[in-house]
């Protein structure tokens, strides 16, 4: 990995004893026994959400990462073939549940509010006048705010909605129509979305906020970005990857100036494990994953890789698979973000 030669780059610091070890530890036991896939974190610094597959309950659950105890939210219709892909916003869950391993357009929305238990329906996917169903992203919906969002087919020649629903009341506002996709929300609330004036074209970012759903002006963070991979946001800070996904742009608002903080070795692209809470980020390079603190502007490899989720108390890391497997057995392990060593100075 090399970075840009500028003041404002990240670095890359070797990892010292305490990092070579700390994934060893927070092993949350019941991945041991049964196929976890971690959702998103539960705000509460010791919890997070995740697909649960077992003989006895497939679905989505909370887990506590101590106890490996786990509080039912859904089951899944058919264990088999359900997935789930979502978010949480500190009250609201809401997720994706695709119903077929083989065809992405076949799933319906949902959400659950954690204060009082109510879980409803709050989109599904819709099908062309041959029944098929319309092509559509897999990004998963996203929470923040009391408000979802998430992008869905609706037309021929790659055409897309922009669903915006305040979780409290339910209601479902289409916001934009047209060649759409990867839409997220930041503080405002504002939904903000990439767009191309036609199929293939180069993209460029739309907003609209979400309590009205009028068009508003991009955020200043976004505003220039184009043809980038959909950026990622705890509604904050915000990254995206650009320059044939070698490239990885960091801001600490919507408001302030994006700076290109790292840039890969030619032909090692970015993936999209890409994740941001506050200062801290993670993002992968395969065959590696690597943990970052804004705030020095130092970034650490985890040793054991895999993938996470992130927010402002824990990190929650699904490591490698030994085997592909549907519905694999795999460590995942729990965090607190302040139980992590600091990341060492770049030599």
């Amino acid at each position: 990995m090399e970075s840009v030669g500028t003041k404002k780059t990240w670095c890359e610091a070797k990892p010292n004893a305490a990092w070579k070890k700390v994934f060893d530890g927070g092993l949350v036991a019941l991945s041991r026994r049964a196929s976890l896939v971690p959702l998103a974190l539960a705000n509460d610094g010791r919890s997070f959400f995740a697909s649960l597959y077992t003989g006895a309950f497939s679905g989505v659950v909370k887990i506590n990462a101590a106890s490996s105890r786990y509080t039912e939210v859904k089951r899944f219709p058919d264990p088999v073939n359900d997935q789930a892909s979502g978010s949480f916003d500190g009250r609201w869950l809401v997720w994706a549940e695709y119903h077929s391993l083989y065809n992405p357009g076949d799933f319906t929305v949902w959400s659950w509010d954690s204060h009082t238990g109510r879980m409803r329906q709050i989109g599904a996917a819709t099908r062309s006048t041959g029944g098929d169903f319309w092509d559509s992203s897999l990004q998963a919906p996203v929470a923040l705010d009391g408000y979802a969002t998430w992008e869905q087919g609706s037309g021929s020649n790659n055409l897309g909605d922009i669903h915006v629903v305040d979780l409290a009341s339910g209601r479902d506002r289409v916001v934009r129509h047209g060649h759409s996709g990867g839409p997220f929300l930041v503080a405002g609330p504002l939904v903000v979305w990439a767009e191309s004036m036609k199929s293939g074209a180069l993209t460029v970012m739309r907003a609209a906020s979400a309590r009205t759903g009028r068009m508003v002006a991009t955020p200043p963070a976004l505003r220039n970005l184009r043809g980038g991979l959909a950026p990622v946001s705890d509604g904050k800070a915000l990254a995206y990857i650009t320059g044939y996904w070698e490239s990885l742009w960091w801001s600490s608002s919507p408001e302030a100036t994006p700076r290109r903080v790292l840039r890969s070795r030619a032909g090692y692209t970015i993936d999209n494990s890409l994740q941001v809470a506050g200062h801290f980020a993670f993002f992968g390079i395969q065959p590696a994953s690597y943990f970052a603190n804004a705030a020095s502007g130092r970034f650490v490899e985890i040793k054991q890789g895999g993938w996470a989720r992130l927010d402002a108390k824990s990190l929650v890391l699904l490591k490698p698979s030994a085997k592909k497997a549907i519905h694999g057995i795999t460590d995942v392990v729990f965090l607190p973000l302040k139980s992590l060593p600091p990341i060492p100075p770049c030599e």
